[in-house]
């Protein structure tokens, strides 16, 4: 029973990073924004320059490029950052959720095969729409790059990763749903 506490915990800490993760998305996605619909107000400037996440790799340029001040760039910055958003705000609040019955109830429960579905269908949508427009973003930047004798190409394909991911829940929640059904069948019996 002492071990069921590490269940709690973990809920615990689920909901403490999803407030986090919404504080700070609150706070990019003001940013985005404003680099949108008012990028020469003096609140723009005061963010400094556009410095876009990618989550594969840290790219720095010595001087601001100009793709980083072009509006498409910067709408597809702000729709990879609310999936990111989306999808990290999602997995929290479904993984909270399972732990929590874990610890009150079990694992058994016709409740957690659909947060387990849940947690899959987000994966799957907005797990794979976020690595695919992150994807997008680091191949307009590597496109930027000035490199001689060579040639930078990237294979934006890490989303099928997320949707692999996704499936392999789907299946678990489906074999979740046997197993909660012969549990409770059992119960029955005895």
């Amino acid at each position: 029973m002492k071990s069921k506490i590490i269940f709690k915990i973990g809920a615990i800490l689920c909901l403490i990073c999803f407030y986090f993760v919404l504080l700070v998305g609150i706070f990019a996605l003001g940013e985005h924004s404003l680099r949108l619909w008012s990028p020469d107000s003096d609140l723009t400037r005061s963010f400094g320059d556009f410095q876009p996440l990618f989550s594969y790799i840290d790219l720095n340029f010595y001087q601001q490029p100009e793709l980083y001040s072009d509006p498409s760039f910067v709408q597809l910055s702000f729709i990879s950052t609310t999936c990111m958003l989306l999808f990290m705000l999602l997995f929290l609040w479904f993984m909270r959720k399972l732990l929590n019955n874990i610890y009150e109830e079990s694992l058994f429960s016709y409740e957690n095969v659909s947060i387990v579905f849940k947690l899959g269908l987000t994966i799957i949508v907005a797990g794979s729409a976020y690595t695919y427009t992150d994807g997008l973003l680091l191949s307009k930047a590597l496109a930027a790059l000035t490199v001689s004798n060579a040639q930078i190409s990237l294979s934006n394909l890490s989303y099928v990763d997320m949707i692999t991911g996704g499936i392999v829940l789907l299946l678990i929640s489906w074999a979740l749903k046997i197993a909660v059904h012969a549990v409770e069948e059992n119960s029955k019996t005895i």
